[in-house]
C-alpha cells in the first residue's frame, strides 16, 4: 500500500492518510464541487480532502467561477478568490479580496506568500494541500452526497481496543477530539491526543507482528497537527506522557508503549 503523501502512515483517502485528510475537510463540501479546468500533469498539485490532486499551473486562479482554473462551488470561495504564481523556483499564492480570506499554514495572507511543500491552504473554508511536483491522478470519489472526510461521515474513527492488563476501552472520535470509554469512565481527549492513539492503532492493525508497529517520534510529529512548526522528540514525549495520564483514570495508562530508538506503538490490541 502507498504511503501518504505527507507523512509515512498507508494513504486511505487517495494520496493521503485518513488524519490528513480530516485536517483538510471542509464543512458541507462535496467532491463534485471542485472541477478543475486545467489537463494533468501541470507543473505542480493541490490535493482536495478527498485525496484527489488537480494539475496546477503559473496564473492559475481558484475561484467560484466556473472558468477559473480549479473552480470550487462553495459558498465561502468567492468569485475569483486567489492566484497561484511563480517566482524563480518559489510557488506563491494572493488573495484577490476576497471577501473571507486565504489562509497558508494557518495564517492569513496580506501578499504573495510562498506555499512550501506540504503546506496547508484555506481558500474560504475549503482545505487544499500544496505539493511542488505534478501528481498522477487518482479514482476521484463519486456519487451524490459524497462528502469530504469528517467526523461526521464514513470516515469517522471508532473502534475498541484492550490493554495488556485486559482493560477494554472504546476510542470514539468527535468534532474537536475524542472520547476514550471503559465502563462507567469516559475520558476526553483533545484532537492531538485522539490523533495519537488513532495513529498507533492504525499502525498496529497493518502489521501481525508487534514488533514492526512502533511509530517513530518524527513520523507522529509529521502526521500530527502540532501548533509549533517546530517539533521536535521532546514535544511528543510530553504528548505520550499527556495522553498517558488521561488514560491513568481509566486504568488504561499501560496502552502504550516505548522503546529507546524505535518510538512508540500500542501495547494492547484492537478490534
Amino acid at each position: 500500500m502507498a504511503s501518504c503523501l505527507l507523512c509515512s502512515v498507508p494513504a486511505s483517502v487517495g494520496v493521503l492518510c485518513t488524519q490528513h485528510a480530516v485536517a483538510l475537510a471542509s464543512p458541507n463540501l462535496t467532491s463534485e464541487q471542485l472541477v478543475s479546468n486545467l489537463k494533468p500533469p501541470g507543473a505542480a498539485s493541490l490535493v482536495d480532502a478527498f485525496g484527489y490532486p488537480y494539475p496546477l499551473e503559473s496564473g492559475m486562479t481558484i475561484g467560484r467561477e466556473r472558468d477559473c482554473g480549479l473552480a470550487i462551488a462553495h459558498a465561502s470561495v468567492s468569485a475569483q478568490h486567489a492566484t497561484i504564481t511563480v517566482d524563480g523556483a518559489h510557488w506563491l499564492i494572493e488573495d484577490r479580496g476576497s471577501r473571507n480570506g486565504t489562509d497558508v499554514a494557518g495564517q492569513r495572507i496580506t501578499g504573495p506568500t510562498r506555499m512550501t511543500s506540504g503546506a496547508t491552504l484555506r481558500v474560504g473554508e475549503v482545505g487544499l494541500c500544496f505539493w511542488p511536483e505534478a501528481l498522477a491522478t487518482v479514482d476521484m470519489p463519486k456519487g451524490k452526497g459524497r462528502t469530504g472526510p469528517s467526523r461526521q461521515d464514513n470516515l469517522v474513527f471508532n473502534t475498541q481496543v484492550v490493554t495488556p492488563r485486559g482493560n477494554r476501552l472504546e476510542l470514539r472520535q468527535r468534532i474537536d477530539g475524542g472520547v476514550a470509554r471503559a465502563g462507567e469512565v469516559t475520558l476526553e481527549l483533545a484532537a492531538l491526543e485522539f490523533g495519537l492513539l488513532q495513529l498507533l492503532v492504525e499502525r498496529r492493525r497493518l502489521f501481525a507482528d508487534p514488533d514492526f508497529t512502533f511509530v517513530a517520534w518524527h513520523e507522529i510529529a509529521d502526521a500530527l497537527a502540532f501548533k509549533s512548526a517546530f517539533v521536535d522528540s521532546e514535544n511528543v514525549r510530553e504528548l505520550v506522557h499527556r495522553v498517558r495520564r488521561k488514560l491513568a483514570g481509566a486504568g488504561a495508562d499501560d496502552l502504550i508503549e516505548s522503546r529507546r530508538g524505535l518510538g512508540y506503538r500500542l501495547a494492547g490490541t484492537a478490534t
